[in-house]
């Protein structure tokens, strides 16, 4: 009956809806927790250099809960997300050069000649692109330069990205792909029918995904 698929539909609608209200109303108390350590971090830190460490661990901490609702909310939009054939070097060529301008951060970027281009969902790519380096800069807290390199591989289109971290190694690969049922980078990926990969050595933290190139 179409009564059931409409509701399964608005089911979904809801749901997607009510994690935008979440993170809209979360954003303004962590940003509130955020100022608070930076003021004490500016007040106390040369009285106490464990103050200051302190504060650090709670903007790290206030970054990742920016990142997890941000995470959340790419699955959601994943529902009936259709494949296209994406230039994925055009979106983090544009993030580089952004960063590079405005916040003075380093990205070395590599690029295979005759790049194909991946299957993935237009409307979705570039906040992909976006959530992956925010999971570098905010969550691993990379130490520049984060290295980014596309290559074609049979049949797909690999993206490697890696940077020496600060963050714990064990709570970044927790985060980028906890057990089932998983983060949204591994639903993302797993809609796409791609390859995800997290590894870190030390403090050397890598992320490899195979997404299906267009033949």
């Amino acid at each position: 009956m179409a009564s059931g698929i409409d509701r399964s539909y608005l089911v979904q609608a809801d749901q997607e809806l009510l994690l935008r209200h979440l993170a809209h109303e979360l954003r303004q108390p962590l940003s509130g927790i955020e100022s608070i350590a930076y003021y004490l971090d500016m007040v106390l830190a040369e009285e106490s250099p464990e103050i200051q460490t302190q504060c650090e661990r709670l903007r790290r901490m206030v970054q990742h809960a920016h990142w997890l609702i941000e995470d959340a909310a790419l699955a959601l939009r994943l529902n009936a997300a259709e494949l296209v054939p994406v230039a994925l070097h055009d979106h983090f060529i544009s993030i580089g050069t952004e960063l590079a301008l405005h916040e003075e951060r380093n990205i070395e970027i590599c690029l295979s000649d005759s790049l194909t281009r991946a299957l993935l969902p237009a409307q979705l790519a570039q906040p992909l692109c976006h959530h992956l380096i925010a999971f570098f800069r905010g969550v691993a807290q990379a130490r520049d330069p984060i290295r980014i390199n596309l290559e074609n591989e049979t049949s797909f289109v690999r993206l490697d990205i890696q940077s020496e971290v600060r963050a714990e190694m064990e709570d970044l690969l927790r985060a980028i792909d906890p057990p089932a049922p998983g983060s949204g980078v591994r639903r993302f990926v797993t809609h796409c029918s791609g390859r995800l990969q997290a590894r870190g050595e030390g403090q050397s933290l890598a992320l490899s995904i195979h997404f299906p190139a267009v033949e």
